[in-house]
C-alpha cells in the first residue's frame, strides 16, 4: 500500500502542476481590496472600545473564557439568548439562531430543512456552503440559470402543485456582485406555492435603513421563509444567524447537525456581536460612503473587462488561470486575489475586488489605472 504521506505529497504536486495550489498569505499592510470588510468595522477603534467596555460590564458569571460545550449541553447562555432576541427584532424576524459561521448556518439549514420528496430550485451561482448543504439534503435538486426567471419557471412547471418546492438564492452574489430579483422571486414563489430562502451574507450590514439587509430594505421579510445573515463581512466579525419563525428555530436546534455538534461561540464573541448590533444603526455615514465609492469606481471603469456589478463586489475578467494570476501580481501594492478555475467556470477567471467605505478616491483610481 502506498505510503499515505507520499500520496498527500503527490496530490499536492499534481495540484501545483495544474496551477490550482492554494496557500495562505498575510496582507502585510497593503491596501485591502480583497476582504469583505465593507464598512471598515473590523478595525474600527470606536467599535473596538465599545466591545471591550461592554464585555467588562457583563456580570462576572457571564465572562467565562470559553463556551464549555455545545449549546445543547453547557454552552447555551442568557447572553446568547439576549443576542438572538435582539438580532431577530432588529431584522424584523420572529426568531434567530446563532451559528459559529455562515458555512455552518447554510449547511445546517439546507441539509436539514427540505425533506425527501421535496424539490430545491437553486441558482447556478450559489455559494459553496449552500451547494454543500444541497448535496447533504434528501430533497431533489434542480439548478436554474443564474438570475434567469424564465429558466426557473421552466423547471417549476415540471412539478405538480402538491410537491413542496424551495427556491434558494443569494441577495447579493459573492463572486459576481450582482443582485437577485427578489421581488420577482417572491411573485413566483407565491404563484407556485414555494418557499424562499435567501442568503444575505453580502447584503447584511450594507442595505436597509440600519443595515438589516436587502430583504428588509425591500419590505419582503414576511415573504421569505428563512434568511441567513453572516457576521464576517460588513459586521467585521464572525458567525451567522438563521432568521425565521420560532418553529424553524426549534426545528434547527433539533435537526441541524452543525448546530447540534458544534461548541457554542464564546462569551467574548457573543458580547462582541451584541456590541456590533448596537453599533450598526449609527453607521449610515459609512453605508453612504460605500455607495459613493461604488458609484465613483464604476464611473471611472472604462475597460470592457469589467463586470457590470453595482455593489461593493467588482470583477475584472482575465481569461486563463496563469493570465489572471499575472494581472493580479502586476498590482502588488494592493491586496487583490485572482479567482481561477475551478472556483469559477473556465473562461470566467477574474480578479475579484471588494470596495470599502474606507477606500479613498485616489486608491480607487490607482487600482483601476493599473488593471486597465
Amino acid at each position: 500500500m502506498e505510503n499515505i504521506q507520499q500520496q498527500l505529497i503527490d496530490l499536492l504536486e499534481t495540484r501545483r502542476k495544474e496551477g490550482l495550489f492554494r496557500q495562505l498569505s498575510v496582507l502585510d499592510g497593503r491596501t485591502d481590496f480583497c476582504s469583505n470588510d465593507y464598512l471598515g468595522l473590523a478595525a474600527d477603534p470606536v467599535l473596538a472600545a465599545s466591545i471591550a467596555r461592554d464585555f467588562e460590564g457583563l456580570p462576572s458569571e457571564w465572562r467565562k473564557n470559553g463556551a464549555t460545550g455545545s449549546r445543547l449541553i453547557s454552552g447555551h447562555s442568557a447572553l446568547i439568548e439576549q443576542f438572538e432576541n435582539e438580532c431577530a427584532a432588529f431584522h424584523g424576524s420572529e426568531a434567530a439562531l446563532l451559528f459559529s459561521s455562515g458555512y455552518d448556518a447554510n449547511i445546517g439549514l439546507i441539509s436539514s430543512l427540505p425533506q425527501e420528496g421535496d424539490v430545491i430550485f437553486c441558482d447556478k451561482l450559489l455559494h459553496a456552503s449552500l451547494i454543500d448543504g444541497l448535496r447533504l439534503s434528501k430533497a431533489e435538486r434542480r439548478i436554474f440559470k443564474h438570475n434567469n426567471l424564465d429558466d426557473l419557471v421552466h423547471l417549476l412547471d415540471q412539478y405538480p402543485a402538491e410537491t413542496r418546492k424551495w427556491i434558494v438564492v443569494e441577495s447579493v452574489y459573492s463572486m459576481d456582485g450582482d443582485v437577485a430579483p427578489l421581488r420577482a422571486l417572491v411573485e413566483l414563489k407565491n404563484k407556485y406555492q414555494a418557499e424562499l430562502i435567501v442568503d444575505e451574507a453580502h447584503s447584511g450590514g450594507v442595505y436597509g435603513p440600519a443595515g438589516q439587509g436587502l430583504v428588509y430594505e425591500l419590505g419582503l421579510c414576511e415573504e421569505v421563509f428563512a434568511r441567513v445573515i453572516t457576521f464576517g463581512k460588513a459586521w467585521g466579525n464572525a458567525g451567522a444567524v438563521v432568521l425565521g419563525s420560532l418553529a424553524l428555530k426549534e426545528y434547527l436546534v433539533n435537526f441541524a447537525r452543525p448546530f447540534i455538534y458544534s461548541t457554542a461561540p464564546t462569551p467574548a464573541h457573543v458580547s462582541a456581536l451584541l456590541s456590533t448590533l448596537h453599533y450598526l444603526p449609527s453607521q449610515n455615514e459609512a453605508r453612504q460612503k460605500l455607495q459613493e465609492n461604488i458609484a465613483f469606481f464604476r464611473a471611472n471603469c472604462h475597460s470592457d473587462a469589467w463586470g457590470d456589478s453595482q455593489t461593493a463586489i467588482q470583477t475584472f475578467f482575465v481569461t486563463g488561470n496563469e493570465a489572471v494570476r499575472a494581472k493580479a501580481a502586476s498590482a502588488s501594492e494592493f491586496a487583490i486575489k485572482p479567482i481561477v478555475f475551478p472556483t469559477v467556470a473556465k473562461g470566467k477567471e477574474r480578479i475579484r475586488i471588494t470596495l470599502s467605505a474606507n477606500h479613498t478616491q485616489e486608491q480607487l483610481k490607482s487600482l483601476i489605472k493599473i488593471l486597465e
